[in-house]
């Protein structure tokens, strides 16, 4: 039963990658037998975890990339073909936090940034992964939604992240209704509150927020990164091979209430 859950042999591309859960999940899938293919504008960053994961023994290459700039996911994704011959699994990671001002003081150009990166930025990365997945007949694309894909984040402001996610959410559903007959699972997680370095940035600026957010928290604690990589896993591997457009909560029951 546990072979289920090896990815011995298979190709991840993980963007984002060159710190906090994208660096996380990138070790995650490494320690469960995949060879990777890191993506991240933030080039020192990715060479160190490329560093870090070769000195390990794992089996890893990098591309520079900016997730809304077309011709640098192409060219990555041509890189890694070129390496490894196929893409079994799609980390659809990189993106960015929430514009946190009002609406009414949010200018176009913020909030468009933020649709712009979570949304097109996840769109072209599945496209261009999903024609070689399309291919091979086979493939895991695993987005990265949040809880804010089916609620308004109370204390928050802006919308710009929610309405993000939310598309995020419709995106793995529309995609998974058009490429499931081609033998791809397209789904995605969406985290609670986690304790991400930018999250403990926003908790350390502003105490009554994280009060706040604790305590509707049924769990009674913040999520720490690692209590994702099961999530992971589980949709990378063959454990999920009959799982469509299906949206995984991990929020220590946040959404309960």
């Amino acid at each position: 039963m546990l072979n289920l859950f090896d990815l011995t042999g298979k190709v991840a591309f993980v963007t984002g990658a060159s710190k906090g859960l994208g660096e996380m999940f990138a070790t995650v899938l490494a320690e469960s037998g995949a060879k990777l293919c890191l993506l991240s504008f933030e080039q020192e960053d990715l060479l160190r975890v490329e560093r870090e994961l070769k000195a390990k023994g794992y089996d890893c290459m990098s591309c520079y990339g900016d997730i809304t700039h077309e011709e640098e996911i192409q060219a990555a994704v041509d890189a890694c073909i070129e390496k490894y011959g196929r893409i079994d699994i799609l980390v659809n990671n990189a993106g960015t936090m929430r514009v946190n001002k009002k609406p009414e003081d949010t200018t176009l150009a913020e909030f468009a940034k933020v649709i712009d990166i979570n949304i097109n930025g996840s769109f072209t990365c599945a496209k261009i992964v999903g024609r070689e997945m399309i291919k091979q007949k086979s493939g895991k694309i695993i987005n990265m939604s949040s809880i804010s894909g089916k609620i308004i984040n109370k204390g928050v402001h802006g919308g710009s992240y929610d309405v993000s996610k939310q598309g995020v959410d419709g995106l793995t559903r529309a995609l998974s209704a058009e490429w499931a007959q081609h033998g791809i699972n397209v789904n995605a997680i969406a985290p609670g509150y986690f304790l991400t370095d930018p999250n403990k940035a926003f908790f350390a600026k502003d105490p009554s927020f994280e009060e706040m957010a604790l305590s509707l928290i049924p769990a009674g604690k913040f999520g720490v990164p690692e209590q994702l990589a099961g999530t992971l896993i589980y949709l990378a591997s063959s454990a999920s091979d009959y799982v469509h457009g299906t949206i995984i909560q991990v929020d220590g029951g946040y959404m309960v209430w």
